[in-house]
């Protein structure tokens, strides 16, 4: 009788996700640094796409691209620290969120649809 070898396959049921924490860390899951291979990328620019509410990584080997965040990593993860990005664009988070992520296949990117969340409005000018 021949042996069959089991092997299980990839990350079965886990979807990629990122956790996006009050402090502006965008945190990639273990999954997420498989699907889309994060562990050769050193950098990565951040894009926000208001009318479909999506922000847009590019990830980049050098830092030689204008406004690249450097990524950092943890065991199994990955993640950036961006707090200018996300208060730039409105974006509060009261407590950690976690969101798919997925990739556009026009232009390569990462994306996360930010569509949930609320976006805080800029002060009300003063009435005179």
């Amino acid at each position: 009788m021949a042996f069959e070898r089991f092997v299980p396959p990839r990350t079965a049921g886990k979807r990629p996700r990122a956790t996006i924490r009050p402090s502006g860390l965008i945190s990639f899951e273990a999954a997420a640094v498989e699907a889309f291979d994060l562990t050769k990328a050193t950098h990565a620019v951040l894009f926000f796409d208001k009318t479909r509410k999506l922000i847009g990584i590019e990830l980049e080997e050098t830092d030689k691209e204008p406004g690249a965040f450097p990524l950092s990593r943890r065991r199994r993860s990955v993640s950036l620290k961006a707090p200018h990005f996300f208060s730039q664009y409105g974006l509060a988070f009261e407590e950690s969120q976690r969101f798919d992520v997925s990739e556009d296949p026009g232009s390569g990117m990462l994306t996360i649809s930010m569509k949930n969340v609320k976006r805080r409005r800029g002060r009300r000018p003063k009435k005179t």
